[in-house]
């Protein structure tokens, strides 16, 4: 969780502007990468991290200067991509919401999440799949296939 407050220069007018969310959400990310001891391996092997989906719901706005929270947590991952979830929270309430389709990619494309899970050594139980996952792969497929209809 990063304590976090809203600066002049993450807002709009009055309160926090869309894109900034989406690079506050990076640095939650981050602080995964950081805590996980996988920055060194992607150090190592030449990974950068990159996005391949990512929505949000927005609920409540916040404005300038006022403390809030980032919780950022794994909620599933596949063959290919890590699902990440990512809470704004206000005084113990969501203001908003984002999901995460992603990870680290190599000279040779995206890097397999249990290779990942392998080289940090960590023995983790993959959980269950839940429902938003199977949607954000479904909606990331059909934007997905829209770009090849355009190309």
């Amino acid at each position: 969780m990063l304590n976090l407050i809203v600066l002049p220069n993450d807002i709009d007018v009055s309160k926090i502007s869309n894109d900034r969310y989406i690079a506050l959400m990076d640095l939650g990310r981050m602080d995964i990468v950081f805590r996980s001891g996988l920055l060194k391996l992607m150090l190592k092997n030449k990974w950068g991290p990159v996005v391949t989906f990512d929505t949000i719901r927005f609920r409540y706005p916040l404005k300038v200067f006022q403390r809030y929270q980032l919780k950022t947590r794994i909620v599933w991952w596949d063959d290919t991509t890590f699902y990440f979830k990512q809470s704004f929270e206000r005084k113990g309430r969501v203001v908003a919401t984002g999901y995460v389709c992603g990870g680290p990619f190599g000279t040779n494309g995206q890097v397999p999440p249990q290779e990942i899970l392998d080289q940090i050594g960590r023995s983790v139980t993959k959980p269950s799949q839940p429902e938003i996952a199977a949607r954000l792969r479904e909606l990331e497929d059909l934007v997905h296939e829209t770009q090849k209809e355009k190309a």
